[in-house]
């Protein structure tokens, strides 16, 4: 039980110094047809992934209905983004490849 207990603790001592999250900047683009709805959504950078992609769109759309309830027909709106997304193993180990020689 000693044996478990120290390893957790060292484990949370050795992972305390590394980042949990990133931030990035974007933009939100969106595109507003002759009827007033959101006919398109583009991101000024991907996330790299449909799905991560798919689903910040469905968000972002929700939000933008909360700010502008009304939109204007045939107009582009742009909303900033503040994207925070958690670190994962493989950004470890990304960050560790960089740094071997």
């Amino acid at each position: 039980m000693k044996a478990i207990i120290s390893a957790a603790c060292a484990a949370v001592f050795l992972l305390s110094g590394c980042a949990t999250t990133t931030t990035t900047q974007n933009w939100a683009k969106f595109t507003i047809d002759e009827h007033g709805r959101v006919s398109d959504v583009t991101f000024e950078k991907s996330s790299g992934s449909d799905i991560m992609d798919a689903s910040l769109k469905r968000g972002v759309i929700s939000r933008f209905y909360e700010v502008v309830p009304k939109p204007l027909p045939n107009r582009t709106y742009l909303q900033p983004l503040v994207l925070v997304t958690p670190t994962t193993l493989e950004d470890y180990m990304r960050q560790d490849a960089k740094t071997a020689y």
